[in-house]
């Protein structure tokens, strides 16, 4: 579905969102930043429709819409493609949200509708590229519970791959930055995210970002 080559001009971009306002802003948006919107729907059974016949590089999504989860098509499309770059753009953060679910499935970014509109660009372009993105204002609710202590049981290495992480760094930008091998920084991420209590990489980040607003 997408390329880790990906770069401003070139990232195509599916908008599922229930309110029509917010598919016109979210659209002037994307335009306005170089990137390129593929499709918009504001209904699951239409965006499921949409998805089956649009290419696609991120699939923009609001977990609420209207009386639909969008839980539902984030399983459907993460069984369809395990790397499926998904972005939960969400305005709702209370019980039931969806959002620890997202994460568990492998959605790779998370931003808050209330946030400056920067973090929702700079969240599609990381995600088109591979990467992971949790604004700062979700992290908390992505791992809610979670010991930040836990960090200190890193090292050096790991917290350092893991700080790019949260940076919106690829595991291939990581292993150039650090002049490592692509699998020694998998390897890096594997083990910390073990060692957090993480299911997920995204949960790891979630906790980093956390920990840096704590």
């Amino acid at each position: 579905m997408h390329d880790d080559s990906s770069h401003g001009d070139s990232i195509e971009v599916v908008v599922v969102d229930d309110h029509l306002g917010v598919r016109k802003g979210i659209e002037l948006l994307l335009r306005a930043e170089g990137l390129r919107v593929a499709g918009v729907a504001g209904q699951l059974e239409e965006a499921r429709a949409l998805l089956q016949r649009r290419r696609y590089d991120v699939l923009l999504l609001d977990l609420h819409l209207g009386e639909d989860t969008a839980i539902e098509l984030v399983t459907e499309m993460l069984e369809r493609d395990p790397d499926a770059a998904i972005v939960l753009y969400t305005g709702f953060t209370g019980p039931g949200s969806g959002l620890q679910e997202a994460v568990a499935l492998g959605a790779r970014g998370f931003v808050l509708k209330s946030s400056p509109a920067s973090r929702l660009i700079e969240c599609v372009r990381s995600v088109a590229a591979g990467g992971q993105y949790v604004d700062p204002a979700l992290a908390s609710l992505l791992v809610p519970g979670a010991d930040v202590s836990r960090l200190a049981s890193l090292s050096p290495r790991e917290r350092e791959i893991l700080d790019l992480l949260a940076e919106g760094l690829t595991g291939q930008a990581i292993a150039e930055r650090l002049f490592l091998s692509s699998e020694t920084v998998r390897t890096h991420v594997r083990n910390a995210t073990s060692k957090l209590g993480a299911r997920t990489r995204v949960q790891a980040v979630a906790l980093v970002v956390r920990a840096r607003g704590a």
